[in-house]
């Protein structure tokens, strides 16, 4: 019987996962498949409990069910719940579901590639942005999230900053930034956790004005090798990921 992996979220249609994750199983003559599961908040608490038996050996969560989530499991990891975000769910052979983050370290990776920081503005306050503002803490940089209510307030907030992180869905699937282009400058660092299109108009702005900026496509890629490692037990297929993860964006992915 195929197992099934499925990726719980609203508005999800954009996601590469599928991608990634099917050509993993496939490497590994895995009779597995990863699905997307289109979810609204009222339907999650159901959504997850059928976790529990027939095939799912588990799932993935993004937005905006990271932080909600976590009261529907029978346990979670340190990780997770020190940023009070899941995004990888593990269901046991007794039907127990744990949640894991694999962001954490996923995003703690990217950062170390891309520099040290000393102040750090993460737009967002939902689970990934508490997932950013929890790396960079562990990196020293002192950290500033800031919700939409804030943004007004953001070209003082940058001028300081010498890292933005964009932890919202801003600028997905569209020709749209979070950040306005004269507020941008080359001793801005940009890390972008929006990785479609790629790069995002974020990042392309940015890297005008000599700064270095990356969008989250390195991110997803390690945190679903970890993932696929949760869930199978074996060693994710790294570089069969990073292949596919490249052809669906259409771009080479460094990480």
């Amino acid at each position: 019987m195929t197992r099934r992996v499925v990726l719980l979220g609203s508005g999800i249609g954009y996601s590469a996962s599928p991608a990634m994750h099917n050509a993993a199983f496939a490497a590994l003559d895995l009779d597995w498949r990863y699905e997307l599961a289109d979810v609204g908040a009222a339907d999650l608490a159901g959504i997850v409990d059928r976790l529990r038996g027939g095939d799912p050996a588990g799932a993935n969560v993004t937005q905006p069910h990271k932080a909600a989530v976590i009261q529907l499991l029978d346990a979670a990891s340190a990780a997770a719940e020190r940023v009070g975000a899941v995004n990888t769910i593990v269901r046991e052979p007794d039907g127990h579901l744990l949640g894991e983050n694999t962001d954490l370290p996923a995003l703690a990776t990217e950062l170390d590639r891309l520099g040290h920081f000393d102040r750090a503005v993460v737009l967002g306050r939902g689970g990934a942005a508490r997932t950013a503002a929890a790396a960079l803490a562990d990196a020293g940089a002192s950290v500033r999230l800031v919700g939409r209510d804030e943004w007004a307030d953001l070209a003082d907030l940058l001028a300081s900053a010498d890292l933005l992180v964009n932890a919202t869905p801003v600028g997905t699937g569209e020709h749209v930034s979070p950040v306005p282009r004269e507020m941008l400058r080359a001793g801005l660092a940009v890390l972008d956790l929006v990785y479609r299109p790629s790069p995002t108009r974020l990042v392309r702005e940015a890297g005008a004005t000599g700064a270095n900026a990356v969008t989250g496509a390195g991110i997803l890629l390690r945190q679903a090798a970890r993932s696929f490692e949760l869930w199978t037990g074996r060693s994710a297929p790294f570089e069969v990921m990073r292949e596919a993860l490249g052809r669906e964006l259409g771009t080479a992915v460094h990480a």
